[in-house]
């Protein structure tokens, strides 16, 4: 296998990384339609990442850290980290009015901002206290874990860098 997966793909393995599941179960958990998981199972099915059996579908576990090594290289987790930057800027932008103040609305910040060396030291010590608040939340998940659902889960991004070296990165893409 040398493709990463789609966003699609990767809902339905941390789906059924937490539990074997049938479909109607994975529907529940993932939020996704009926009809795309009946075309997307398969495709999971031929790379040998899960495995059908009565109904029910399972992580496929005979091989599975080799797929997993594969899928979790540098190329593939940067195309996912893309691919859901560009779904939150659209969704972001294409919010309509009532939802703009919804709990669960959409949330996109970016400043550019001239920082000294102290303020940039701050920034940095807040992103990591940020960083430690998330390794936390998924520790307790593990010690107690809640009902959550695959699809309820937050994407939450933050990151820093140089205006200049943002703007030959695009340059380079060119």
């Amino acid at each position: 296998m040398n493709d990463g997966l789609l966003i699609i793909e990767r809902i339905i393995i941390e789906s059924l990384s937490k539990k074997e599941r049938n479909i109607e179960e994975i529907i529940l958990d993932t939020n996704l339609e009926h009809s795309l998981l009946l075309n997307v199972l398969p495709n999971l099915l031929m790379k040998n990442m899960i495995r059908y059996t009565r109904g029910i579908y399972s992580i496929e576990k005979d091989n599975c850290f080799q797929w997993l090594n594969e899928i979790n290289k540098n190329d593939h987790v940067k195309e996912e980290a893309k691919e859901l930057f560009i779904s939150l800027v659209n969704q972001y932008f294409t919010k309509n009015e009532t939802n703009k103040k919804a709990i669960t609305a959409p949330q996109l910040k970016i400043q550019k901002v001239w920082l000294t060396r102290e303020e940039e030291i701050l920034l940095r010590s807040h992103m990591a206290t940020l960083e430690g608040f998330f390794i936390g939340i998924k520790a307790s998940r593990k010690m107690k874990p809640q009902r959550e659902k695959t699809f309820e889960q937050r994407v939450v991004f933050w990151g820093l860098s140089q205006y200049s070296d943002l703007i030959d990165g695009v340059l380079e893409a060119v």
